[in-house]
């Protein structure tokens, strides 16, 4: 009975070792394709420019949703005659925000986190308000951590009948935006 006992005991922390050996393993499953296999970025575009007018900045990812959901947004921001230029998300290391009046990042929600690249851009800004983000995850309810930050969240899911409505919202966030520069 007594071996039973210490064998019961012995058992526990190996269980637990498991347990926690398989918990890692997953999520380094989940974050490790951002690394090895980075999302495409959008194309870039930069002939909707208005001089002497504010730019809105959009940098996106290059999923059929997101082409879409750039499209519609873009459409909208010409029909309002506000200036917008278009690239991807891995430029955006090398811009300079206050060169722009609104930035709109759109991106996925990856291993329950921000894109790297999007993280670390908005890590190194010292002011964020200028930025909208908006995040897209399986069910469209995942909001990153602003630790801080002044930046506009926005999420949603990945469905192309909804791509109209996300366009207006960020619409109406950027005109928001735009009426606080003037």
């Amino acid at each position: 009975m007594r071996k039973q006992a210490e064998q019961n005991v012995k058992s526990k922390p190996n269980r637990f070792c498991a347990i926690f050996l398989f918990g890692l393993f997953l999520l380094a499953g989940c974050a490790l394709p951002q690394h090895y296999w980075p999302q495409k970025d959008i194309d870039a575009s930069d002939v909707n420019i208005i001089p002497r007018k504010p730019t809105v900045l959009i940098a996106s990812r290059a999923s059929a949703y997101k082409k879409q959901l750039v499209k519609e947004l873009q459409r909208e921001l010409s029909a309002a005659k506000i200036s917008h230029i278009i690239i991807g998300v891995s430029p955006l290391e090398k811009i300079g925000p206050n060169d722009y009046a609104v930035i709109v990042i759109i991106n996925t929600c990856l291993a329950w986190g921000l894109d790297d690249e999007v993280s670390n851009f908005l890590d190194s800004q010292q002011s964020t308000r200028n930025v909208i983000l908006y995040t897209t995850s399986a069910e469209g309810s995942w909001l990153p951590e602003k630790h801080g930050r002044d930046f506009d969240a926005i999420s949603g899911a990945s469905v192309k009948e909804n791509v109209h409505d996300a366009a207006r919202d960020l619409m109406e966030r950027i005109k928001e935006k735009l009426s606080y520069e003037d």
